[in-house]
Order: structure tokens, then sequence, then C-alpha cells
């Protein structure tokens, strides 16, 4: 199956489900792949993301289970991007490395490749879709643009991140949720909260408690965090704590403190629950 997206003709992207499942689709497969994740991620001092590292064996070992692959081209038939999805047998399809090398980005390849995605599991019989998504590379932000909606939080396995595990009913409309409330209207969190801002002059977070209002508190906090960092104060997300408690005014921004930038690496009992754009 093959999509077309013009955005203009300059941006024309196609993208088309491979063919095949021998060891020079999973090459080719491996090393857009690498390419792709080979940029560094939106907050400095992250661990490197496990696609940088992608092997044709992995792609090869995903296809051996059923994993169905689409790429991405552009105008000139070059490939610009790719993902694969593992079919399920109880009606979910789980997605593996969404991948956007970084001269195609900001031209809807990722949320093109997304659907056409969706599109093969609807003709395979799937309900949903789900994937996990790290919350300090700002990943969420995006899928829930595509209408994914968080259904847990978790610690990432291996590395001091934390992720969120999204998901899309397939049969639901194709439009986009506002993050963090559309996809996740009263916070999965059952303990305290700290909300971080920024303002002009720096970053602080301040304790809160979660409730079925999120949107309230926050709109409160920022009258407070506006005082100690000036105003606007800007919502920049949320952690969840195993005990109450807040960081005090940096004079730096959120991306260069390292409780905002990497929570875990500071506090292991700490999760980054939501993180938005500067």
């Amino acid at each position: 199956m093959e999509h077309r997206n013009l955005l203009g003709t300059r941006d024309a992207i196609r993208t088309v489900e491979a063919r095949g499942h021998g060891p020079a689709l999973a090459e080719r497969t491996a090393a857009l792949t690498r390419a792709a994740f080979s940029a560094s991620g939106r907050c400095p001092g992250l661990p490197r993301a496990d696609g940088w590292a992608e092997t044709g064996g992995d792609v090869l070992a995903d296809l051996e289970r059923g994993a169905r692959i689409w790429t991405g081209f552009d105008r000139h038939g070059e490939a610009v991007g790719c993902v694969r999805a593992l079919p399920g047998t109880d009606g979910t399809w789980a997605v593996r490395r969404l991948a956007v090398v970084p001269r195609a980005r900001g031209r809807s390849v990722g949320g093109l490749l997304m659907r056409a995605l969706e599109d093969g599991a609807r003709a395979g019989g799937a309900a949903r879709v789900v994937l996990d998504a790290v919350v300090e590379r700002g990943n969420p932000v995006f899928y829930c643009r595509l209408g994914y909606r968080t259904t847990a939080h978790f610690p990432g396995p291996d590395k001091p991140l934390s992720e969120v595990r999204m998901e899309r009913d397939l049969a639901a409309p194709d439009r986009g949720l506002p993050y963090p409330w559309g996809g996740e209207p009263v916070p999965l969190w059952d303990g305290p909260l700290r909300v971080w801002f920024c303002g002009p002059h720096g970053t602080v977070a301040l304790p809160c408690v979660a409730g079925p209002d999120p949107r309230a508190a926050v709109a409160a906090l920022a009258v407070r965090a506006a005082r100690l960092v000036g105003a606007p104060a800007l919502f920049r997300g949320a952690d969840g704590l195993a005990r109450p408690g807040g960081v005090p005014a940096d004079p730096r921004p959120c991306e260069a403190v390292p409780a905002f930038a990497m929570p875990r690496s500071v506090d292991a009992g700490v999760l980054a629950l939501w993180r938005t754009g500067g």
C-alpha cells in the first residue's frame, strides 16, 4: 500500500510498505534508523536512544516475528524515514522505531508513516495501536497530536529515563489531542507531584497534589511561579514523586537543570510524567 502527501511540490512525501523479509531489507532499515537516531535529543546529556545502534540483526529478528515495515521517500526517491510494527494476536499492533532523518524533519514524515501503519493495522483487523515513548525526549507530545492517549507511566528498563505507554483506538476519528490533558485528562499518578515552570529569570518546580482538574491546579501554581522566576511563567511539565517536594528557583533554563532534564538520574524514585516544549 502506498500513501502520498503533497505538502507543496518541494515537500512531496510518499510512504510505501516494504515487500520482502530478507537481510537486505533489514540492513537498509537499520541504516536508515541509525541515521535518524544519530541526531541529539531535545535535552542535552540524555543517554543515546536505542535506535542509534540498530543492526540488521535487530530488524531481521522483528521481521521473523512478523513485523511490517513502512518507508517514507522524498520527491527524489530518497528514503527519509521508516517505522515498523509487530502485529499481535489480540487485535493490538505495537509500534517499533519510528525514525525520520534530520534533514526531513518538520515535513510531516513521522505523521505520514504513523498513518500508513495505522491503515495497515486496520486492514489487518487490529483494533488499536500501542507504543512506548520516552518523556524526557519530548516524544509523547508528538504522539498525542496524532490522537494517542497515555495509559501508564513507568521507569525506563535500562536507562534513568521515564516512559509512557500510549495507545490509539483505530475506530476513533483521526484528530489530534492537546498535550498533556487531551491524552491524559486525569493524571494517572496517585502520589504527590512537582510542577515545572520556566520564566525570564530561570526555572522552578512547585509541589502539587494530583486532582481531577489538573489545568486549574497548574494555572494557580503559575501565579506563584511567576513571583519566583518572572512572568510569564510557562508550564514545562510535572514529575511524580514518592514524597512531597519541589525544586528551588534556579537561574538556568529548564534543560540545564538536571532534575528537569533527567530526574531519575538525580532521584531514582522520581518519574517525569509530562514534558512540554519551551
